[in-house]
């Protein structure tokens, strides 16, 4: 391992990392393949109402509700209201340091058992 493997690890290691605990609770929330969808379709879509959400993936409201609560807990639903319609999009950045934080991890576990 040179001086740049060094620099690059720790540069690393510095990205923004979710606590274990709230890891947990983001990949339980996305354990659900309904609650998935609803994070697929955001992801896909941007910002969409909890009716137009229920129509597109076939699912009643009230099942959207039960699901939404879940993802908001995790962080990863963030809501807007706008008169009498919720508006629901995706928490991207909580999304993606949590799944860089894993990946770096692993480029830093990598990296130090290939030295």
């Amino acid at each position: 391992m040179d001086i740049n493997d060094n620099i690059q690890l720790a540069s690393v290691s510095k990205i923004a990392q979710p606590d274990t605990e709230l890891r947990a609770k983001i990949f339980a929330a996305l354990s659900d393949p309904t609650r998935l969808r609803v994070v697929e379709l955001l992801a896909e879509s941007g910002e969409i109402s909890g009716s137009e959400i229920a129509n597109r993936l076939g699912i009643s409201l009230a099942l959207f509700c039960h699901h939404s609560k879940t993802l908001c807990e995790a962080g990863l639903l963030q809501t807007r209201k706008e008169g009498q319609t919720k508006y629901n999009s995706l928490n991207r950045e909580l999304l993606v340091d949590c799944f860089a934080s894993l990946i770096c991890k692993e480029l830093i576990t990598t990296r130090s058992d290939s030295a």
